[in-house]
């Protein structure tokens, strides 16, 4: 699991994101965005809504283990994360990672 967790690091870094429910969802709904990353804390009927949307729009869902707050720190950010949306993962191997 750490070898993925270091892959959405490095997506995150070099790559293009979107964070929080609003533009994930937009991302989603405009099928820019390629991985949907909720976290274990998200709210539930905005994590319903994302995995649904994702599966509509045949987006790979990555359910993160940790927090809002460990994906915070993962994405290098001073805010919680609920969701994030990975439109492009740069150099990492994310996708692949994410089956």
């Amino acid at each position: 699991m750490s070898e993925t967790m270091n892959a959405l690091r490095m997506a995150v870094e070099t790559g293009k994101s979107v964070f929080g429910y609003r533009q994930t969802a937009k991302g989603i709904k405009s099928r820019a965005v390629k991985l949907l990353v909720i976290s274990s804390n998200a709210p539930v009927d905005q994590a319903n809504l994302l995995a649904r949307l994702a599966r509509e729009n045949g987006v790979k869902v990555l359910p993160f283990p940790g927090t809002g707050w460990d994906l915070a720190a993962l994405c290098n950010r001073s805010h919680v994360i609920s969701s994030l949306g990975v439109m492009d993962a740069g150099q990492s191997n994310l996708l692949d990672r994410a089956g």
